[in-house]
């Protein structure tokens, strides 16, 4: 789809309006055409009370508020309003609706605090958040670093529950899994690094899965796309990310004892950010980690970070796993040679020697493809 611009005015005229004068002075695209529409109308009408507010929903368009519009914009893979709401709320009320990727943001203006927080819970309705589901699937929040700050998009994956691939899993590893999705876990408790770390192959991903789907009753699952830029040099994406709270308004009472869920930031193959010479070979990115974990950064926040890696814990950085920092540390490691056996035998294959294998070695084997034994790199390989 092809977005025309509007050209910078060679000279902008100023408006007078309580707060002083107003001119427009920057190139202005399409998508962005109702944020400037909902300002002007903001000073226009001397609205002086403004909130704004974003969550996950299942909505995947705007016909229901089409009968307020004033106007509206659609781009690539968004769409937004400016909606007039005084003949619904008795009063000068306006709200910008943005529906993008799977996420509604709202900016709402009013001759009063009460009706802003009104407007809000009128909208939330109007675009449900995802309900609760028995099917085992979350929604997941993806992260990304644009020009602009932090970019997100959300998305409903399946995932499939732990019970039903722990048998994915050696003895050792399936434990350990058991214990931090199950209850007896405390987030926050001993740390908010949770490492996962093991060779390739070895099924990190799928139980990080499994994790979001047992730990949905009470933290919501958030992956940073680019780890290398969220603890890189722009620092203000990592802020975005982390203050980014989607904090329901049913919170915002006096004495209300409801709080936010946890979040769960997942950066996966982040060994080289770990890894011994992390502050050599990526600068200020392992000291970002750690402040975030167990420093004034994460002090007050609701966030645990799994970092996965494929790198062996001798090669990693002393800091990172320290008591008091961790909160859980799992070692993925391959079936040995009888729990590789006995993992066939479960699925009618048999399996004469041949040592240990990874998950993805098994599965390759069930399929019916070549398994080349791994080799050693080096000289003497």
């Amino acid at each position: 789809m092809t977005e025309t611009m509007t050209t910078k005015p060679p000279c902008a005229t100023a408006a007078q309006f309580p707060w002083g004068p107003l001119r427009i002075t920057e190139r202005l695209s399409l998508p962005e055409l109702g944020q400037a529409q909902f300002a002007e109308t903001v000073f226009r009408h001397g609205l002086r009370h403004t909130a704004a507010a974003q969550w996950t929903t299942t909505s995947k368009s705007l016909d229901a508020v089409l009968p307020h519009a004033q106007s509206t914009v659609r781009a690539h893979r968004m769409q937004s309003a400016l909606l007039d709401l005084a003949p619904l709320h008795g009063e000068l009320a306006f709200a910008l609706v943005t529906l993008r990727r799977g996420t509604a943001h709202v900016d709402i203006a009013a001759e009063n605090p009460e009706r802003t927080d009104e407007v809000e819970r009128w909208l939330r309705a109007t675009f449900p958040a995802p309900e609760a589901t028995e099917r085992p699937e979350i929604a997941v929040r993806f992260w990304s670093c644009s020009p602009h700050g932090a970019g997100c998009s959300s998305r409903t994956i399946a995932v499939p529950p732990l019970g039903e691939i722990e048998a994915n899993y050696p003895t050792g590893v399936r434990d350990r899994l058991a214990r931090l999705a199950g209850p007896e876990f405390r987030p926050g408790d001993g740390g908010q690094l949770i490492l996962w770390y093991g060779p390739p192959g070895t099924g990190k991903t799928y139980a990080l899965r499994a994790l979001g789907w047992e730990w949905r009753e009470w933290c919501e699952l958030h992956y940073v796309i680019d780890p290398e830029m969220f603890f890189g040099q722009r620092a203000d994406y990592m802020i975005d990310v982390l203050l980014d709270e989607d904090e329901p308004l049913l919170n915002r009472g006096p004495g209300a004892e409801i709080r936010p869920k946890w979040r769960l930031l997942v950066l996966e193959d982040t060994g080289e950010l770990l890894a011994a010479d992390a502050k050599h070979t990526t600068g200020q990115g392992l000291s970002r980690l750690l402040n975030l974990v167990d420093g004034m950064v994460g002090q007050g926040l609701r966030v645990l970070v799994l970092v996965t890696t494929n790198e062996l814990l001798r090669r990693l950085h002393p800091a990172v796993a320290r008591p008091g920092r961790c909160a859980a540390r799992i070692e993925f490691e391959p079936f040995d040679e009888a729990e590789a056996t006995a993992w066939l035998a479960a699925r009618g294959l048999r399996r004469e020697g041949g040592g240990a294998l990874t998950l993805a070695h098994l599965f390759a084997y069930v399929h019916g493809y070549e398994m080349e034994p791994e080799r050693a790199v080096g000289f003497g390989a």
